[in-house]
């Protein structure tokens, strides 16, 4: 181990006894140090559950897309039974991905190199020419699978075969989310793209109001003023965090951006109706919403200062049915996520200073400082819990 890696877990160790008003930012070294993102990806990345995509985007039998986390290249179809797989993108044969395209229909998948044909279950139909090979037995040939759950509406996978179920572990904001009725959303746009910036900076982001000051301050703040921002207190599990930002009077009601209307069928209490509603689900899990709408984003690391970052702005059936809207709305939504992303590169660009350094955190940033703790948990917890004690 490093010296600055054995730096920068003590640092994170120190954070689970340290009061959410008292933390500071993670050390600069924290979002550019090799060692610490090869220790994210194998006691995060290879073991959390990962939120890849909505189940209502491929509602059809044979409809799939392809995904990369690590080095695990997989395809997610929904099967002739209705079930969706998340297969190894492999061939058995000889390693060619057996879906080269993005996404698509189909109800078999042919590998380009030697036309080994699989069904959408990732049983192999055909082998051409496999007769006299001995130690081809086709039934041992089919893709393997990867565990995959739906949640409110999402997808997740897991690298490791042998995870906890992931739906116990949500009971919590299963509870939180119960009037948005999030699993009804429809897809208003799809975002997709790469983040110059540690997958961290991008995370922390996404769960917290305070920076609509600042980083939206035309497109966000006026709507959503980032002083009305409170913290709702952390769920004993501690698998998420959230927070609140309270309307200004002239915005309630209205349909169009992050519309907090009303909806048919749906009762709110007055916070929810009257707040956005930011829930960060660890690891790296970013779910904006109101009423009728949820901007979500999940931040999927490819090196220590790059990121993949998928989403989508997902609103309410009706809300759907409205050109006008769903324009005004999707244009809205886009340009906060790219504002975002200037955050992520720009905070990214001055991690290396010799003279940058951890800063307190605003106490509408306490979610940041749960982060850091769900960090030290899971990244080094014989280390968090020594350091907890002796603290007590």
């Amino acid at each position: 181990m490093s010296e600055t890696l054995d730096s920068l877990l003590d640092t994170l160790a120190a954070y689970p006894a340290t009061e959410d008003a008292a933390c500071f930012t993670l050390p600069p070294a924290a979002y550019t140090d090799p060692g610490l993102f090869a220790l994210e990806k194998e006691r995060i990345f290879s073991r959390e559950w990962l939120l890849i995509g909505r189940a209502n985007d491929i509602p059809d039998a044979g409809d799939w897309f392809t995904f990369q986390v690590l080095d695990d290249p997989m395809l997610i179809v929904r099967g002739t039974d209705g079930r969706i797989h998340a297969l190894s993108n492999v061939c058995r044969h000889r390693y060619m991905p057996v879906a080269l395209e993005e996404r698509g229909n189909d109800k078999r998948f042919v590998c380009a190199y030697h036309g080994w044909v699989y069904g959408t279950d990732g049983r192999l139909v055909a082998a051409p020419l496999m007769e006299g090979s001995t130690g081809f037995e086709k039934g041992r040939c089919a893709l393997p699978e990867y565990r995959l759950e739906e949640w409110q509406g999402f997808l997740f996978i897991n690298l490791d075969d042998a995870a906890a179920p992931l739906a116990p572990q949500l009971r919590e904001a299963d509870a939180m989310l119960a009037n948005y009725k999030t699993h009804e959303l429809v897809t208003g746009f799809a975002y997709d793209t790469i983040w110059e910036g540690n997958w961290k900076l991008a995370t922390e982001n996404g769960m917290e109001f305070y920076h609509h000051m600042g980083l939206h301050g035309t497109t966000l703040e006026a709507d959503l003023p980032a002083r009305t921002a409170t913290m709702d207190p952390a769920p004993p599990s501690g698998r998420f965090t959230h927070t609140r930002c309270r309307y200004a009077p002239q915005s309630l009601d209205r349909a169009d951006g992050f519309g907090n209307w009303p909806r048919p069928h749906c009762s709110f209490s007055e916070p929810e109706r009257t707040t956005a509603y930011a829930i960060g689900l660890f690891p790296n899990i970013s779910l904006a919403m109101s009423t009728a709408t949820l901007n979500w984003l999940s931040f999927i690391p490819l090196t220590p200062e790059r990121t993949r970052v998928i989403g989508g702005f997902i609103v309410a059936p009706e809300m759907a049915g409205d050109a006008g809207v769903m324009a005004a709305s999707n244009d809205l939504v886009y340009r906060v996520n790219e504002e975002d992303a200037q955050a992520t590169w720009r905070l990214q660009q001055v991690m290396r200073s010799t003279k940058a350094a951890a800063g307190p955190l605003n106490v509408r940033e306490g979610t940041v400082a749960q982060f850091y703790k769900y960090l030290a948990r899971t990244l080094e917890p014989e280390r968090a819990r020594g350091m907890n004690v002796a603290a007590e």
